[in-house]
């Protein structure tokens, strides 16, 4: 099948010694279960960007067995020693680019894969899913040599002369050079096994030598801050350190193992001397140094263009920012030629743009309306729908008296083109100014807090639902009056659930006594003084939620 749909036949023989080495292990080790039930294989087979994969999954009834957890022997000293069934575990770690297990259902099940570039055939394999129950064992190719094994460094994990050089055509340096010859040439090298998390190449120090990646993930890092957005994923078969290896500077970049990798090492003799020598190879490297400054130039420019967006959407969010907080009465107070009644607000979004909003206006001379709501999230998308919001409540309340109609009204509208599901909490109620009768109505918002006689308490609230969920639902209605000296402290969740950086919460329960507190400020005052105190309990300049706040006073004497 690998070679139907333009498997490299080294990545066949990669596949076909894990199979046969995950086959012996199930047979040998797995148990009656494992003999007497079906063992299903499925090769699935894919490419992106310029990457190939194929992924083999083995799955069986025997005992249940992780070999992830599996303490491994010594590799043995060439590929010859590595007969299937005897180190099997060891061998498929080694010879597969991602190597997993899962417990299903009862079953084990063992995948691996390897990956290559897509130019090591003339087409990609088109990405599918092929499922066999049978399974050919074909002729093992492998070259090796009789050298011993170096000792294991602090940086890398070396197993000495392994000699998979079948099939290495595919790396584009060795492109149309002669096997044999090259086979002669890199006798003498030696590939090393990077665990994941293993830096090949670290900024700053001194290298001599070219790596070429077989595989695995590796990336390069060019940031001194190790900015995960900026790391260069490095492909198979692409060479690593030649530019430090060829102006002798040192490494600018952090080149490091994401998976277990294996890495050609190319001393700077064999390079120079050897490699350089042979048709051909001179010339793939400057076609592969070519490639690479193109795609350089081509990151760049990229990262310019969205660098440019980035200023500019910054620029429209600062637009953004100001045309939403103009839709906000944001006078401080909001009536400072009457007498009769006291408001203000307070809106500070956690973002450049938010969904809290908060609004105050007279429907008639005598009565006055107002609301206070939090939009679902926080950002571009809630900020459209406070407009849509606001925008509606302000044409309702002109023709609806009640808070509950109101509500319901506004919910139906919401509702309506609301394919993303965000939705307002949302408080409102309507105050007459000359006998203080305040009738209000709630769709699924924190209570308000009443401080009347000096003393805080929570407003008692309608039943009410959240508001562009459901259609077709009604609301409640409460009464109370506002004495002379009372205030009506509404907020929104960001107030409360304010936390600190160990997840401790302001509550409920530190409002009430701070606004027995503060309760008898002017009330810019007081709300200046409730968000400084949130502030200093967080530790926090920047809340991590919209903070929005409305107070309403029926000042003690009125003329």
């Amino acid at each position: 099948m690998g070679s139907e749909h333009n498997v490299p036949t080294d990545e066949i023989t990669r596949l076909d010694l894990c199979l046969n080495e995950s086959l012996a292990n199930v047979l040998e080790h797995g148990g009656p279960g494992a003999g007497q039930s079906n063992i299903f294989l499925e090769l699935k087979l894919g490419n992106s960007c310029s990457v190939c994969t194929a992924r083999l999954t083995v799955t069986d009834a025997g005992r249940i067995f992780n070999p992830l957890d599996h303490v491994t022997r010594p590799p043995p000293e060439n590929l010859e020693e590595a007969l299937p069934g005897g180190l099997g575990i060891a061998m498929m770690r080694i010879h597969s680019d991602q190597f997993e297990y899962q417990l299903i259902e009862g079953r084990n099940q063992l995948a691996f894969s390897v990956n290559w570039p897509s130019g090591a055939t003339d087409s990609a394999p088109q990405p599918g899913t092929f499922q066999s129950q049978a399974f050919r064992r074909e002729a093992e190719r492998r070259m090796h040599d009789s050298g011993a094994d170096e000792p294991a460094t602090g940086e890398s994990s070396r197993r000495g002369n392994e000699r998979r050089i079948l099939g290495i055509r595919w790396i584009p340096m060795f492109r149309d050079v002669d096997e044999d010859v090259l086979d002669q040439v890199l006798a003498e090298t030696e590939v090393l096994l990077l665990p994941a998390g293993t830096p090949l190449l670290k900024p700053g120090e001194h290298n001599h030598n070219v790596f070429i990646l077989l595989s695995g993930e590796v990336t390069a890092n060019p940031d001194r801050n190790l900015d995960a957005n900026s790391a260069i994923p490095i492909a198979p078969g692409q060479c690593i350190g030649e530019l430090s290896a060829i102006d002798g500077k040192v490494a600018s970049a952090l080149v490091l193992a994401e998976t277990d990798a294996r890495v050609l090492k190319l001393s700077r003799e064999v390079f120079w001397n050897r490699l350089m020598a042979l048709p051909g190879v001179a010339g793939n490297l400057m076609i592969t140094l070519a490639e690479r400054m193109r795609r350089t130039s081509e990151s760049a420019l990229k990262a310019q263009r969205e660098q440019m967006e980035l200023i500019h959407l910054r620029k429209e969010l600062d637009v953004a920012r100001q045309l939403q907080l103009s839709m906000l009465p944001l006078q401080r107070p909001m009536f400072p030629d009457r007498q009769d009644v006291e408001v203000c607000g307070f809106m500070e979004p956690a973002s450049s743009v938010g969904g809290d909003l908060f609004d105050a206006f007279f429907i008639s001379h005598g009565c006055l309306f107002f609301c206070i709501g939090d939009v679902s999230g926080h950002g571009v998308a809630s900020a459209l729908f406070m407009a849509r919001t606001i925008g509606l409540l302000r044409i309702l309340a002109m023709s609806i008296r009640d808070p509950d109609q109101l509500l319901a009204e506004l919910n139906e509208r919401l509702c309506v083109g609301n394919d993303t599901n965000i939705f307002v909490t949302l408080f409102c109620g309507v105050l007459d100014i000359n006998s203080g009768q305040l009738t209000y109505s709630n769709g699924g918002h924190c209570a308000p807090v009443l401080r009347k006689g000096g003393i805080s308490a929570p407003l008692p609230l309608p039943i009410g639902p959240l508001i562009g969920v459901f259609e077709d639902i009604s609301f409640s209605t409460l009464s109370l009056t506002l004495d002379p000296g009372d205030t009506l402290f509404c907020y929104t969740d960001g107030v409360t659930e304010a936390q600190t950086t160990e997840g401790e919460e302001f509550t409920e329960e530190r409002c009430l006594p701070l606004l027995d507190a503060v309760g008898m400020f002017p009330l810019p005052e007081m709300l200046d003084a409730i968000r400084r105190e949130v502030g200093m309990f967080t530790g926090i300049p920047m809340l991590e939620d919209d903070c929005t706040m409305l107070a309403l006073r029926r000042p003690a004497t009125t003329i």
